[in-house]
């Protein structure tokens, strides 16, 4: 349970948090760095005995393991007029992976980062250590240095319409402002146990929202994004602190998940996002399909597992449809490691 962190201080009211403290002696994340779905991988190859997954025997039933990220990027497709995305998929044994990869658009932009947008994503990490502690019974620390490579993550599963998901979602602490929450165990199944009833939260920083535009992005953008992130892992509260141009939080604000989509009915419709969701999936399956039948022959939809690394690269870009191509090079951009491909499915279930 490394990293687990615990929520305290949750309500509206008026704070001063300075997010510039020691923000320069943070341990920030590397700008190139890219997990591919090493963080998930990792999960599957420790607990396969314990999953006990169903290996699939069409592409129908092919189980999709992606990060939460992937989804609300792809749910909030139909309302995004700036980012394009692009996206592999890979059949492995029968199911299906799928990884975000930077456009040209993205490594343009990471390229020409100041010190000023780092300072931005900063920001955010500190605000997260003002609101959350180490212990439940413990007052956060924001006095020493961000640690901003620290994060604790779960594996959660859904099933949206016939699409059955497994997917790793980075979370921000459970909430203990409203009963008593005991440390976590340590045993594997205790922890799953402890973990089943406790209510997350997400943490976010916005500047003052002072001008009527400026309201209206929060509720067309922000709220959006906001929203799918938490429905996804059944987040119930968000608490924003609210910034002034210099770093210093001097609101916080308290966000019913369920209330965003009330306060956003006139710039986007949650059906809308989980309905191209779904729709993009059972494309995916389809492109897979026809690829595999034209490659491969009709027969051996019938056998996935003996199929060797089957990949196709989906990219979008605003105002276009999206582009379908067999363009990913296993030996230059390597989503799934050699180890992972020698010894995932191999053990006795």
């Amino acid at each position: 349970m490394e990293n687990l962190k615990y929520a305290r201080n949750i309500g509206n009211k008026t704070v001063n948090f300075d997010l510039n403290l020691r923000v320069r002696e943070a341990k920030r994340k590397p700008s190139d760095l890219d997990v591919k779905l090493d963080d998930l991988i990792h999960f599957l190859l420790n607990n396969e005995k314990r999953l006990k997954l169903v290996v699939p025997n069409k592409l129908d039933s092919a189980k999709i393991f992606c990060y939460r990220g992937l989804m609300t990027c792809i749910a909030c497709t139909p309302y995004e007029n700036q980012e394009p995305w692009k996206i592999v998929a890979i059949l492995f044994r029968g199911d299906i992976y799928l990884c975000a990869r930077y456009t040209e658009q993205k490594i343009a932009q990471k390229k020409c980062m100041t010190e000023k947008d780092k300072l931005f994503t900063s920001w955010g990490y500190k605000f997260e250590q003002y609101m959350l502690s180490v212990k439940p019974h413990l007052d956060p620390n924001p006095e020493v240095p961000v640690d901003e490579t620290e994060e604790f993550s779960l594996v959660l599963t859904t099933n949206l319409n016939k699409h059955n998901i497994i997917y790793g979602a980075e979370m921000d602490g459970i909430r203990c402002d409203k009963k008593k929450v005991d440390e976590a165990p340590d045993s594997f199944d205790d922890i799953i146990k402890y973990l089943s009833d406790k209510e997350f939260v997400e943490l976010k920083t916005n500047r003052h929202i002072e001008r009527a535009n400026q309201d209206r992005n929060f509720r067309r953008f922000k709220a959006k994004k906001w929203w799918c992130q938490s429905f996804l892992v059944g987040i119930e509260t968000i608490v924003c602190g609210f910034r002034n141009d210099d770093g210093i939080v001097e609101e916080l604000k308290v966000f019913n998940v369920s209330d965003l989509p009330k306060m956003s009915r006139n710039f986007w419709d949650p059906k809308v996002c989980f309905n191209f969701l779904d729709t993009f999936f059972t494309f995916v399956k389809r492109c897979l399909v026809r690829h595999i039948k034209i490659k491969h022959g009709e027969s051996s939809l019938n056998n996935l597992q003996t199929l060797p690394l089957v990949s196709l690269v989906f990219e979008w870009s605003p105002g276009s449809p999206v582009k379908v191509s067999p363009d990913c090079n296993h030996d230059e951009d390597p989503i799934l490691p050699e180890y992972f491909l020698k010894t995932f499915g191999k053990c006795e279930r």
